[in-house]
């Protein structure tokens, strides 16, 4: 039983390096071919050069984006046991999570709200958490439409904190809820490009969440909006 399960971890781990492999090179093969396309022609005009070097530098960044996301999985399984633990006002926590977000959701015109049932304090990791609830937001405003709107709740009982992070985006279809935590799966492959996503901010999300002990589940409609709920022990045990 446990080389079957070995067997597994090492095939998922060998399709996540493949997968890597390929969301790295996608974007430097892009780059070589408008390098080389510009270096073939004979006295080419500025503006194209401009041109090109806007969509290199657009493709450099796409890359910067990927490999920042792949550190942050990889700080995550490494620090798996050395977790920053403090007392934290989830509160004010996600209030700067928004503040930092809501110029994004500003250019859409979509409303970011946050409506917070009494004051919760837990024991979390706040740069892991923050990840965490940030990639949440993030989705739910890069998912969304024109002036649509992003509602974020906070509660919390006696031994958990809940959050709820619901939009009233174009939503995630059947098939493919159960798969939106995996590393690297996305949604709409055609879609994402414009939209930008390296398809490992959800994994990143939950590995932290299941570093809290926690569970974080989606509910979604086609084109109704998408909801996230988290919760989280309010005392962390090791």
């Amino acid at each position: 039983k446990m080389l079957g399960r070995m067997k597994v971890l090492d095939d998922s781990r060998n399709e996540f390096v493949s997968n890597v492999s390929h969301e790295l090179k996608t974007p430097l093969t892009s780059m070589k071919v408008l390098a080389d396309s510009l270096l073939i022609q004979e006295d080419v005009p500025a503006e194209l050069y401009k041109e090109f070097m806007g969509d290199l530098s657009e493709e450099i960044e796409r890359e910067n984006k990927i490999i920042n996301d792949l550190l942050s999985l990889v700080k995550m399984d490494k620090t798996a046991n050395t977790l920053n633990i403090k007392s934290e006002n989830m509160n004010v926590l996600i209030e700067k999570i928004l503040k930092r977000l809501r110029p994004i959701a500003a250019t859409r015109n979509i409303e970011l709200v946050l409506e917070s049932f009494r004051p919760v304090t837990a024991e979390i990791d706040e740069m892991k958490m923050s990840l965490a609830l940030t990639n949440l937001v993030e989705n739910a405003i890069k998912y969304n439409k024109d002036d649509g709107w992003v509602h974020v709740s906070l509660n919390a009982d006696h031994k958990n904190c809940y959050i709820e992070v619901a939009d009233s985006g174009i939503g995630i279809p059947e098939g493919a809820i159960e798969h939106v935590f995996e590393r690297f799966y996305r949604v709409d492959k055609s879609h994402s490009r414009e939209i930008g996503g390296t398809g490992l901010g959800l994994a990143i999300a939950r590995s932290a969440v299941v570093m809290h002990r926690g569970a974080v589940r989606v509910y979604s409609q086609v084109d109704a909006g998408t909801t996230f709920t988290v919760r989280i022990p309010l005392t962390y045990v090791s």
